[in-house]
């Protein structure tokens, strides 16, 4: 039988000396540096320099803060992990696409020749496949959008009583009635079914064989009509069937060619009634050769050990933050400067949950006496893109995670604000600890916000691979603010002295946690989850109709979606859905990748029957699931 955390035990006497450095911290008048603060800032300041480029993986960026962390590990008496020569734990994530080779498509008309071999006139995009497609038929298919919505008396269908099958469909960007604000699709504020996403995942669903992208008339207003580049739209692949983008000279020849209105006319029709005006554009076909590449992107985890003494140094407690951010940003990098180029420095998120990370270590690290558990310290990379460098190491673990009492995970630990505001998340993923934060946080002066587990904050980071995996979590979080995710988060905005009170709290709970004389006791939250700082989670959760509640693998090269876990007491749960299981349908569309379930979650709504097709042991299983509310509704 598991031991549980004993509460008498939530303020051990040795504390007290570091509970005063953090009053004196807290309460003393702060004129001068501590050496704790000069250590956060010295990492802090290398981490989140403009020569780091963001540290997104494969830059020279990262593998120079991967080195600087292990060097750290070294310094700070930590020993590689078992089956490791080095400090690092290599792995390999999709890199951004690369043409292989030229690229080539071409209008066939009625008498079978090609009319405008096009080269300088059209950009294939990475969101899209590789193809070779030899006189398929063309398709005008409007906005390439299927959007319901009861309560904006919306009901626009691009594909209505028209056959896509196996064609390429000519779409324009965005929306419908873009310059009208009182457009139920919102006007100028674009809605999800302007999406890239949305028109690669609703042709593809309804059978097209291939996109043809124009630029919207309303959209460019002045500016020139220009091609976004390969990865432009984003560097992964929305979808299994080749996506192009054109130029809108030549999408009117072929309009004109066809015997069809151009595009201005086209758009000036639907605006104005809302009607869509798809038709084939018979006698032509596309062929096209296209082969876009996405090779592998080498990255690391960065792992140093503290070995315990005594009978319970086989149990171990990880100490983690991931140090991956951004780079300059990106369509798809997460960035919320989606225009911007600039550098993300990515200060607070996450250079200063790593930085918070080796300020344990160091701490721990040159104690003379050794705890009786062991402490193993990890800066995870690739969190950005999914949790990979967390995921994988709870699919690769280095010492058996049935050994993994705790993990304590630090993200955004930089902006403490001046009523000393502390989320700590997972108080509720074993018994007895809510009672230890609390009176660990209150003596040192924090506001505490707890949160046991499933619920206002516990996905987004990389405490939850350890969570799936039933291990106890804690997640301290300093809280979001306007520079989040975007070329803002500078070091200069950092509050180390805050930092500083928040590594004095982290070590008290640490060593509280090491010394205890019983485990602790995994337990689970049933409460549907939110994320607290915007990271990757269930793509049905956060800012969609419909609640689901799985949890993606993002790493898994399936064609589907493949799924680490499903949520307890979710619609998921409730209808038979797995873990491993790999979804390839939804509600009578097929999935291929995360853009085509997300798009589906979409435009679902709660209460809705749906049939979910995932494959399970090489087979098909069809699941009929009740949909939920998101969190919130």
């Amino acid at each position: 039988m598991a031991l549980r955390f004993p509460v008498r035990m939530a303020r051990p006497a040795l504390s007290f000396a570091a509970l005063g450095l953090i009053a004196a911290v807290a309460w003393g008048d702060v004129t001068y540096v501590s050496p704790s603060m000069a250590r956060l800032k010295e990492d802090v300041g290398f981490l989140a320099a403009d020569a780091q480029e963001g540290r997104s993986p494969g830059s020279k960026g990262i593998e120079a803060s991967a080195e600087y962390i292990a060097a750290a590990f070294k310094a700070a008496g930590l020993k590689p992990a078992p089956g490791l020569d080095d400090y690092f734990q290599d792995f390999s994530i999709k890199g951004d696409a690369k043409l292989d080779g030229p690229a080539s498509i071409a209008f066939q008309g009625p008498d079978a020749k090609e009319i405008v071999p096009l080269r300088a006139s059209f950009e294939p995009l990475a969101i899209g496949s590789s193809a070779k497609l030899d006189g398929v038929p063309i398709v005008f298919a409007g906005y390439g959008i299927t959007a319901k919505d009861e309560s904006k008396n919306l009901d626009y269908d691009d594909y209505a009583g028209i056959d896509v099958k196996g064609k390429a469909v000519l779409l324009i960007r965005r929306e419908p009635q873009l310059e009208d604000d009182n457009s139920p699709f919102a006007g100028k504020q674009t809605t999800l079914f302007a999406t890239f996403n949305h028109k690669a995942t609703n042709a593809f669903q309804h059978g097209a064989s291939a996109v043809l992208l124009v630029n919207d008339k309303a959209g460019l207003k002045d500016n020139p009509d220009q091609l976004l580049t390969l990865n432009g739209a984003g560097a992964n692949e929305n979808s299994p069937i080749p996506v192009v983008m054109l130029k809108r000279e030549e999408a009117d020849k072929l309009l004109a060619a066809a015997g069809q209105p151009g595009l201005e006319e086209l758009e000036k029709q639907i605006d104005g009634d809302l009607k869509p005006r798809s038709r084939a554009l018979e006698g032509w076909g596309l062929s096209a050769s296209i082969t876009i590449e996405r090779r592998g992107v080498e990255t690391r985890n960065v792992i140093g050990v503290l070995e315990g003494e005594g009978p319970l140094a086989d149990e171990t407690i990880v100490v983690g933050g991931h140090y991956d951010h951004l780079g300059h940003g990106g369509m798809t990098s997460g960035s919320l400067a989606i225009f911007s180029k600039d550098i993300h420095n990515g200060a607070d998120d996450n250079a200063s949950g790593t930085a918070m990370v080796l300020e344990l270590a160091r701490r721990l690290g040159r104690r003379s006496d050794p705890l009786p558990r062991r402490i193993v310290f990890m800066a995870f990379s690739g969190e950005e893109k999914g949790l990979l460098g967390s995921r994988y190491y709870v699919e690769h673990p280095l010492i058996p995670l049935d050994k993994t009492v705790m993990m304590i995970n630090f993200d955004m630990v930089g902006r403490l604000n001046d009523k000393s505001e502390l989320t700590i998340v997972g108080t509720g993923s074993t018994p007895g600890i809510e009672e230890i934060v609390d009176s660990l946080g209150n003596a040192a002066g924090f506001k505490v916000k707890k949160v046991k587990g499933m619920s206002d904050g516990f996905g987004g980071s990389d405490h939850e691979s350890f969570y799936l995996k039933n291990v106890p979590i804690l997640f301290p979080f300093t809280g979001l603010h306007a520079d989040y995710h975007r070329p803002s988060d500078d070091t200069d905005r950092i509050n180390f002295a805050g930092m500083a009170r928040v590594a004095d709290l982290g070590e008290i709970i640490l060593l509280d946690i090491a010394r205890r004389p019983s485990r602790p006791e995994f337990t689970k939250s049933v409460e549907q989850p939110k994320d607290p700082h915007g990271g990757n989670v269930d793509p049905g959760r956060i800012g969609m109709g419909a609640y689901l509640g799985t949890v993606p693998d993002y790493g898994a090269e399936d064609k589907g979606v493949k799924l680490s876990a499903v949520r307890e007491g979710s619609p998921a749960e409730k209808g038979g859905i797995k873990g491993g299981d790999v979804i390839v349908g939804f509600a009578g569309k097929p999935i291929a990748t995360i853009y085509d379930y997300t798009d589906s979650l979409g435009r679902a709504k709660p209460g809705d029957k749906v049939d979910v097709v995932v494959m399970r042991d090489g087979k098909e299983v069809t699941l009929k699931i009740t949909l939920g509310s998101r969190p919130g509704q």
